[in-house]
């Protein structure tokens, strides 16, 4: 049996959840951060259960073609884990999580279901592009400096962030994550020392369409002491024409520049509205697809948006003041009231937190009228779990994509489409 802080040699067969790769050591299967499907690796131990083990990456034996020096070493696994791909070059990143996808379907919805799903449907895609064409970026791009939002901590001189896993904190030099426009706060040295605690969170954020700032304790700065406007403006584009929305600074919105407007190409090329549609918004936030799918479906058809952030919520109704066939509404989205939220809807697009539908709502909105459905989903195991109850319950999935918005980390966001 391996204990705890033992060194095994291992082969990665395959991609994981949440990061880890796939080895065996003898009946044992072994989840390892650090890895890359293909290498032989010396492990360490982390932790040990009856019948698998987890372990981090100490010295690589045979490398995968994919590997590269690590950018920013702080990112990396064995210390703070926020770019815990950041060793694969990306378009191999993206194969990586191609396995992972197809893995977690194939574990939860079950290989009958997971045979709708061709290697082609797999595939993550760049965020530079949406299907129609209209978004323009460079897919070689390294997947670094392009995050609008980032968390950190205040410490007694500078910024940092937590150990992976553990209580203790390290300072930041750098955040390569970050868009280069947050570098405008002066984070790194002793600007904010007298205006903010230490292990104060502070989050900061580059709107598209208003200056940078950083959210303390709930009030906006545009730099040391300087309180601003706690409302922000946001541009999306969508075949060419451009949407301002006005939000909260602190609620929540797409992390990687591009992801506003490759999301809603996908879903909307998908849905494929018409002017007279009806349509129902769910975990809409601050109305980013209610008020495209507004203008799309004219003064002649509806939109009802329903998100449980009283504060968003207030963002959605003011970004649809001027429509007044949209209309937005705080409620707590549960399986018990799905199928009356969505009731009279042709189209209903759903983005739910990272913990997703849950089977009981899934099948509620599956059992549906609308004609389509669109499913947004940050997280991949949830995002299996919904998809094969809504399978389960009778629809079909007509299209599913997977959109690589936060490159050099595990993480992806995928479009499904059924009818």
């Amino acid at each position: 049996m391996l204990e705890v802080g033992s060194l095994v040699e291992l082969d990665i067969v395959d991609a994981a959840y949440g990061g880890e790769f796939i080895a065996r050591y003898e009946d044992l299967v072994v989840f390892v951060r650090g890895a890359i499907i293909g290498e032989k690796v010396i492990a360490q131990i982390t932790k040990q259960q009856a019948k698998l083990c987890r372990a981090i990456v100490r010295e690589v034996i045979k490398s995968a073609p994919n590997r590269i020096v690590h950018p920013w070493p702080l990112g990396a696994v064995e210390a703070t884990g926020a770019a815990d791909y950041g060793h694969i070059k990306l378009s191999g990143q993206r194969e990586m999580k191609s396995r992972m996808l197809a893995n977690q379907l194939r574990r939860i919805a079950g290989a009958k279901i997971s045979a709708q799903f061709s290697a082609q449907m797999l595939q993550v895609e760049s965020v530079e592009f949406g299907r129609d064409g209209g978004l323009r970026g460079n897919p070689d791009a390294q997947g670094w400096h392009y995050r609008t939002r980032i968390d950190v901590l205040k410490l007694d001189t500078g910024v940092g962030m937590h150990l992976l896993r553990t209580n203790q904190l390290i300072a930041l030099q750098e955040m390569p994550l970050a868009t280069r426009r947050l570098d405008e706060l002066d984070l790194f040295a002793a600007a904010w020392d007298k205006y903010v605690p230490p292990k104060t969170r502070m989050r900061l954020v580059a709107p598209s369409a208003s200056p940078v700032i950083a959210v303390i304790d709930g009030k906006t700065y545009r730099e040391p002491g300087m309180l601003v406007d706690p409302k922000i403006k946001e541009v999306v584009q969508y075949r060419g024409k451009s949407y301002e929305y006005k939000i909260a600074a602190g609620s929540f919105w797409q992390i990687h520049e591009n992801a506003p407007n490759s999301l809603v190409a996908h879903v909307f090329d998908g849905l494929e509205l018409q002017p007279g549609d009806r349509l129902v918004d769910l975990y809409s936030g601050s109305g980013l697809f209610s008020l495209i799918g507004a203008d799309l479906v004219g003064q002649r058809g509806s939109v009802r948006s329903y998100e449980g952030d009283q504060r968003a919520t207030l963002s959605a109704q003011e970004n649809l003041r001027a429509m007044p066939w949209a209309k937005a509404e705080a409620v707590n989205i549960r399986a018990e009231n799905i199928a009356k939220l969505v009731a009279g809807a042709d189209f209903v697009i759903a983005d739910p937190p990272r913990a997703g539908l849950g089977v009981d709502a899934a099948q509620e909105l599956a059992k549906s009228q609308a004609k389509k459905i669109a499913l947004v989903s940050c997280d991949a195991a949830s995002m299996a779990r919904d998809v094969s109850a809504m399978l389960a319950a009778g629809r079909k999935l007509d299209s599913f994509t997977a959109v690589d918005i936060f490159p050099n980390t595990h993480y992806v966001e995928t479009v499904c489409i059924f009818s």
